[in-house]
Parts: C-alpha cells; structure tokens; sequence
C-alpha cells in the first residue's frame, strides 16, 4: 500500500500544480466517468471473478478503495489534459500511455498491492489499447467535438 500511497499523492501534488487545458467541470465529468468504469472494472474482474486482488485481501479494504477512487481518475484527468487534440499526433500518445500503464500495473504487482490470481500483465496491455482511445472518445462527446 506504501507505493501506492506515494503514487496517489505525488499525482495529486502533480495535478494540482499542471497547467489546466480542461474546464472544472470536464475534469468533474472525467474523474466520474474513470472513476466508474475503473470501480465496475475491478468490481467484476476482482470481486465476481476473482482474477485478482488489492492490498492482499479478497474483499477489498478501505485503503484500497480510497486509493482507488484518485489514482486512476488523477492518471487518467493527466492523460486526457496533455492529450493532443489530432488523430495522428495522438498515435504515439496512445502508445506511450498504454506501454506506462501496462508498467505501472506491473510495478503495483511487484510492490504487492495487486496480486493476480487469473489475470495477467497482457490482459491489461489488451485492456489499455482499447480504454485509452475510449476515453479520448468519451472527452471529446462531452466537449462536442470529433
């Protein structure tokens, strides 16, 4: 939990401080939306199927869900304010952010907050491929864009 801890703190210190390419509400909307798709995710995959667990435990604690509900919508608010705005440029964006979420997952199982039971590192990567354009898709239907 330590590292993970350290994370959410860092990104929140991060978010803070970065300069802000999104209006208040976009990033409310945003936060919401990862945030539940995040929480329905590992409601299923962990707590339904059990393909892996948080911080140990096959309930999940207090301090994970906590950690839950800022990590993942302060990596994914970061993600969408940096995003650019093209197609093409975004390519590469989206190849980055899948290669350092599909790391930074692997990190959070070596530190031993999320233990694999069935799951695996490349269902994730599989997983990141496709989240990450969704949520280029989502941001830009709530800001009335293409």
């Amino acid at each position: 939990m330590l590292y993970v801890t350290i994370v959410t703190i860092v990104l929140a210190i991060f978010f803070t401080m970065m300069p802000k390419h999104m209006k208040t509400k976009d990033i409310v909307i945003m936060w919401l939306m990862i945030s539940y798709v995040e929480l329905v995710a590992d409601l299923y995959l962990a707590q339904v199927l059990e393909l892996y667990h948080f911080a140990g435990e096959k309930t999940v604690s207090p301090d994970a869900l906590t950690i839950k509900l800022f990590i993942g919508p302060l990596f994914g608010v970061i993600f969408v304010n940096f995003m650019p705005k093209g197609f093409l440029a975004f390519i590469p964006y989206w190849l980055v952010w899948v290669a350092f979420s599909t790391f930074f997952e692997w990190t959070t199982s070596v530190f031993g907050y999320l233990q694999y039971t069935g799951w695996n590192i490349y269902l994730s990567l599989f997983f990141y491929f496709f989240i990450i354009p969704i949520t280029r898709k989502f941001y830009f239907f709530i800001k009335h864009e293409k």
